[in-house]
């Protein structure tokens, strides 16, 4: 189409070029659309092919499924963290099967007075629950004193000290909150599903009073249901893990999912920082199934209160899905998962890539700017 407007004689590089992105550009818009209309049509039809909580719904726990909820935590705002753990404690109590359970803070915090206050706080939240009746001796503090590999070398270390005492293992961010309901549901959804390695759900953002938070929110409400049901559509027993709020099975994760450091220099190599993808994608490799179960209810989280922070979070966001890329042709990996690496840095280079593509259509000498189209109608006898 772009080819035939420039004309005759304009279907040269410039053309070859301007097209070949307008056809990458067109199907990157195209494939979120139609994951939209999917995930629509799968929420409306419902999908046979994926795990629904309904199927174990009352479905009793082995006394051997330990499970431990893990909190990775670095320079928190601890007052945050000890709510949200509360909460979730709470919630799970009431539940029941409290006793299968372990809580754990993994701090990474290496200022020493904010260290010292996680550590009143976890006292005060144990002896808080306590006097409300609830089992305080199950929640756990460790301090890292070898910070390495950032939240992945937290769980990583976790794992190597403690992982063998659990079957399952719940990853929670310093700002989410789950109900027990939930995490039992999880928990059951694994021991019916033996190749299940990982079970993500879709969080909700909660919690937020700034005008940037509460618009995320709302766009998070409206779109977010349909855009997870379209992923579980198209990925089923391939999908993503974003790394919180999600259980995993802890002796396959151990067994195959510990990460080398990218070879090279720059940006783009040394430790993985969007880590959870690439566990996903080894998680996979191993023979083990990840699910995304966006209809779960009772998966919160928080998300950035303002601008400045959603962009740092979104630079590092950038740096780990570029760094994810050169990991597309790691054999063994699944088409899905390399399809992820791919889409995952198209979110950041989609951006010079159009810019590029309207370029190329206002440059002297390009297809667009040659094109001199020829007057029709009574505009054909005008002359000069």
């Amino acid at each position: 189409m772009l080819d035939g407007a420039a004309g005759p004689g304009h279907s040269g590089p410039w053309a070859v070029l301007q097209t070949g992105l307008f056809a990458l550009l067109f199907a990157w818009v195209a494939a979120g659309c139609v994951t939209a209309v999917m995930g629509y049509v799968s929420l409306r039809r419902g999908d046979h092919h994926a795990l629904s909580p309904e199927d174990v719904a009352g479905r009793p726990i082995a006394e051997d499924a330990r499970t431990a909820v893990v909190m990775p935590i670095c320079n928190e705002d601890i007052a945050t963290v000890v709510a949200g753990l509360r909460a979730t404690i709470e919630s799970l109590s009431r539940a029941g099967s409290f006793d299968r359970f372990d809580v754990y803070m993994l701090s990474d915090t290496g200022d020493l007075t904010l260290r010292d206050a996680e550590l009143a706080a976890w006292r005060g939240l144990r002896e808080a629950l306590a006097a409300d009746g609830y089992d305080s001796s199950r929640i756990y503090y460790r301090w890292r004193q070898r910070r390495t590999k950032r939240k992945a070398g937290n769980v990583a270390d976790f794992c190597r000290r403690w992982g063998r005492d659990y079957r399952y293992m719940v990853v929670l961010d310093a700002d989410s909150v789950m109900s027990g309901d939930a995490l039992l549901t999880m928990v059951r959804l694994m021991e019916a599903q033996p190749k299940a390695g990982i079970i993500q759900t879709a969080p909700r953002s909660c919690g937020h009073d700034s005008l940037h938070a509460r618009l995320q929110q709302f766009s998070g409400r409206v779109t977010g249901p349909l855009f997870s049901a379209g992923l579980r559509f198209w990925q089923l027993g391939e999908s993503h893990y974003w790394g919180h709020n999600a259980i995993l099975r802890v002796e396959p994760f151990m067994k195959h999912c510990a990460l080398a450091k990218l070879p090279g220099k720059g940006g783009l190599s040394g430790e993985i920082l969007s880590h959870d993808f690439v566990e996903a994608a080894l998680m996979r490799r191993a023979g083990y199934e990840v699910w995304l179960l966006p209809e779960l209810d009772g998966s919160y989280e928080q998300a950035p209160p303002h601008l400045i922070d959603e962009l740092t979070r979104d630079r590092r966001w950038c740096q780990g899905n570029l760094q994810n890329a050169r990991l597309v042709a790691e054999p063994g990996f699944a088409g899905v998962h390399r399809a992820m690496f791919v889409t995952g840095a198209m979110s950041y280079v989609a951006s010079p890539i159009w810019l590029a593509f309207v370029l190329l259509g206002v440059l002297p000498g390009s297809p667009a700017t040659a094109c001199r189209p020829r007057p029709r109608g009574p505009a054909s006898r005008w002359r000069r």
